[in-house]
């Protein structure tokens, strides 16, 4: 990925991230005026993710600094880091939700102004499924975990907007429970996008890799060359990118110019074909060893 890809992908989050904040403001204002708990949760929600879209964006920013005497490799896994930061806020969220749900459901009260409050939502959430396709197409294309993590909370933030629409169009009917009923089960998939964020990004940062298909894709471009044989295949995720060392052993009779030349060729071809692959070690060590 180049550095005018990161660049773009930085400016995306950061224009999302204002306008989220925008569409925060707006419906924190017309849920207190319909006095509508789930448009004030959506506000919330939507001023969470815009500050989950500032934490992308500065670790977006980091992550692209070289590597230095202190970060020999880098700071590409700032990116993951921050993607398990935003997901530990998203389950802060969620609890606050369900403890506003959870009061509205005891005392439900009739809303003011519903007619306002279904536009507001609506329109809110056509914004945020825009932001949202934007953002995972990027993610998908790049490989990003964090900005993975930034659609799922747009993903989340549209979706969010329609369900509590339709409680607050619950109680538009007279149904008064509707409103709060929106905004629980909203707090809820909340909950379940920032598990498997944490589980993504927790696994990447303990050097854990559970991609099978894609070692296995790596192996089938190795027994290419019949004079080398695979022992020891080791890779492990780096923010968004794929490194790892390869241990192969090659004929005994096999000069060292000669390996020099077929890990080369071994580790470009790889490299080449496998998108995401940032660097790898290879190893040449003779049969008898």
């Amino acid at each position: 990925m180049k550095q005018k890809d990161i660049k773009r992908i930085e400016n995306v989050v950061l224009i999302s991230a204002i306008v989220l904040v925008i569409i925060g403001i707006v419906e924190i204002i017309v849920g207190y005026l319909t006095n509508s708990v789930g448009l004030v949760a959506d506000g919330t929600d939507s001023m969470s993710d815009s500050v989950i879209s500032f934490m992308v964006w500065f670790g977006l920013r980091i992550s692209r600094r070289q590597a230095d005497k202190k970060f020999h490799f880098g700071y590409y896994r700032v990116e993951t880091l921050v993607s398990l930061l935003v997901a530990m806020l998203m389950i802060a969220m969620s609890i606050y939700i369900i403890y506003n749900s959870y009061l509205r459901l005891k005392n439900p009260v009739e809303l003011g102004y519903p007619i306002i409050g279904m536009i507001t939502l609506a329109a809110g959430g056509f914004i945020s499924f825009y932001l949202s396709i934007v953002k995972n197409r990027l993610a998908n294309k790049y490989n990003l975990l964090s900005l993975e993590a930034d659609a799922k909370t747009s993903t989340k933030d549209w979706t969010s907007s329609f369900v509590i629409l339709a409680g607050v169009f619950l109680s538009y009917l007279g149904f008064k429970w509707g409103d709060a009923i929106g905004a629980f089960i909203v707090a809820i998939y909340i909950i379940f996008v920032a598990v498997s964020t944490i589980k993504q990004a927790s696994l990447i940062l303990i050097d854990g890799f559970n991609n099978p298909e894609l070692a296995k894709d790596i192996a089938k471009i190795i027994k290419k060359y019949p004079t080398v044989k695979i022992k020891d295949l080791k890779l492990r995720m780096t923010g968004p990118y794929i490194t790892g060392e390869i241990t192969v052993s090659v004929d005994n009779s096999t000069t060292i110019e000669r390996a020099y030349t077929m890990k080369n060729k071994i580790r470009n071809e790889i490299m080449k074909r496998i998108e995401g692959v940032k660097d790898l070690t290879i190893v040449a060590d003779p049969e008898s060893v």
